[in-house]
């Protein structure tokens, strides 16, 4: 693979050094959401499970949060993959803010809030990864 979800991650913080366009910010939101994004498929498609993508309904986007928020999951892993499911959708949420709305103001603050949120939500994938492999 040449591109990594780091490298996603890597260029939203290069645009967020001096994000004085709007549309720059915009666009460092889009691509840290799709670090997020690259690392929760990664890891949905390796940890295995009872309840494969392909068994949800939606988009791609919609498939991935139900994948970790999925209700009937029991496993030990399952509380932690089912907050992953609700920080990815507040993810996606401000994607789209960034992305489609533009009539709508998309400050620095919300901007770093969103990297901020992105890297966390990739640090609780990763334990969810090491712990499975475990």
């Amino acid at each position: 693979m040449s591109v990594t979800y780091h490298d996603f991650i890597a260029s939203a913080e290069a645009m967020n050094v001096n994000p004085s366009l709007e549309v720059d910010r915009r666009t460092a939101a889009s691509r840290a959401y799709y670090g997020v994004y690259h690392c929760a498929l990664q890891t949905a498609n390796s940890v295995g499970s009872d309840a494969p993508l392909s068994s949800f309904s939606g988009s791609s986007h919609e498939k991935l949060r139900c994948f970790y928020s999925d209700e009937n999951m029991r496993d030990e892993f399952a509380k932690r993959r089912r907050a992953v499911g609700y920080m990815l959708k507040q993810a996606h949420m401000v994607r789209c803010l960034a992305d489609y709305r533009l009539s709508e103001d998309f400050s620095d603050v919300t901007l770093e809030a969103h990297l901020i949120a992105c890297k966390r939500i990739i640090d609780k994938i990763s334990l969810i990864a090491d712990e499975v492999e475990a």
